[in-house]
């Protein structure tokens, strides 16, 4: 099949890379000249900017690579409509565990020795290698043996969900979040007058404050405040989830109609997750200090969550589009949002109680962290069998692929 000249998403798509490409390369020059001017005065977290820049600038890498392969498309050239094999086998566990293995373990001696020009070389390097090849991991297992499609079409869902899916999911919530926040300071001004000054106050104090025990201290009272502890969770468990399940597969749902079986969706959800996963987990984890290896561990295993859900909501999309079920689609939904939300709220209240101590509660340490560390390891493990079944289930199911009419030439006669 010769693909359309005039392919008008695959090139809409290459714009939105280069204006990606184009605001990152800013913000890496940005972060990576912030954090040498810290190293050598000695100041901040320069190894921290620098994470952050390395992250960006493995991101303009993986933008350039989809980039590629959706120009193909664009310029109307046949490999780009050839069927998407991803270079997977299962010797690279052995390879990917050593890997973090010893990125966590280097990376741990080097935070501890709290060497800033040390951290600050090896650090970025090792984030990169505890963070992205699980997620390369998880994508060969979860898609192994399933059909993903053109695989321009494949790289076009990855590129998006590290620019467009993002960018929209950080503006809705901070929007959301700013109109929590002035809802919940008008209702106290009524109520509270005597309240509403002291939160103006603390926000003034705030400004030019930056002893960490200072802040917490003057925030302690309102930090373990059940009101505001249950509005808090309710965002982080409740609405976050809903925007980000509902986004993180944006490029599945743009193409949708295009999608030929739902073992093609849930692969390009899990390339949605990956995506998503890459960019929250190296912006995380972007941190230099001592706790640097369980930041950067806990942050690798979250992109278990991100392709779960994904996958779920685009093998949902893929059945409500493609044989007009749309009861799978919201059950897949509701179920992506329902995990994701109790993963939230176990991830809050664990660093909730983390800082119990701080703000007159040292009994929360003990009482609640274990609850939650169990429950969030239970939850990885089960959503990594239901990738596995769901893998399972998809290749032993496959759907037949649609049949092509051949028309037979008409016979030439020759006069005798």
């Amino acid at each position: 099949m010769v693909p359309n000249k005039n392919h008008l998403s695959s090139s809409l798509t290459v714009l939105a890379f280069g204006i990606s490409i184009l605001f990152l390369i800013v913000v890496v020059l940005i972060l990576g000249i912030s954090s040498l001017i810290d190293l050598i005065n000695g100041e901040g977290d320069p190894a921290a900017k620098l994470i952050g820049a390395a992250g960006f600038s493995f991101e303009i890498i993986l933008l350039f690579i989809c980039g590629r392969f959706v120009l193909q498309k664009a310029m109307g050239r046949e490999p780009a409509d050839l069927p998407f094999r991803f270079p997977f086998a299962d010797w690279q566990l052995l390879v990917v565990t050593g890997l973090v293995v010893f990125a966590v373990l280097a990376g741990g001696l080097i935070a501890y020795a709290e060497i800033a020009w040390l951290g600050w070389l090896t650090l970025p390097i090792l984030t990169l290698l505890v963070i992205v090849p699980p997620i390369w991991l998880l994508f060969g297992y979860g898609s192994r043996g399933l059909e993903a499609g053109p695989r321009w079409r494949v790289f076009a869902v990855f590129g998006l969900s590290m620019t467009v899916g993002p960018l929209i999911m950080i503006l809705l919530e901070v929007i959301l979040l700013f109109g929590i926040i002035v809802f919940g300071l008008v209702i106290l001004a009524v109520i509270e007058p005597p309240m509403f000054k002291d939160f103006l106050q603390i926000a003034e104090i705030l400004q030019v404050e930056t002893n960490q025990e200072v802040i917490l201290d003057m925030l302690a009272p309102y930090i373990s405040n059940p009101m505001i502890i249950t509005v808090g969770i309710g965002y982080i468990a409740i609405l976050v989830p809903i925007i980000e399940e509902l986004l993180k597969p944006i490029g599945v749902w743009l193409f949708a109609l295009k999608l030929e079986s739902p073992a093609q969706g849930f692969v390009l959800g899990m390339v949605s997750g990956a995506g998503f996963a890459i960019i929250e987990s190296l912006n995380a984890s972007a941190d230099g200090s001592v706790g640097w290896p369980v930041i950067v561990t806990v942050r690798a295993g979250t992109s278990i969550l991100h392709m779960t859900t994904s996958g779920l909501v685009g093998w949902g999309i893929a059945f409500a589009f493609k044989e007009k079920r749309i009861g799978r689609l919201i059950a897949a939904f509701s179920s992506a949002v329902l995990v994701h939300g109790v993963w939230n709220a176990a991830a809050a209240g664990t660093g909730l109680s983390a800082i119990g101590e701080s703000i007159g509660k040292p009994e929360w340490i003990f009482n609640y962290i274990p609850a939650f560390l169990c429950g969030l390891l239970v939850m990885g493990l089960g959503m990594l069998a239901v990738m596995f079944a769901s893998n399972r289930k998809l290749r032993t199911n496959p759907v037949p692929p649609p049949q092509i009419e051949v028309k037979k030439e008409e016979e030439v006669k020759y006069p005798s």
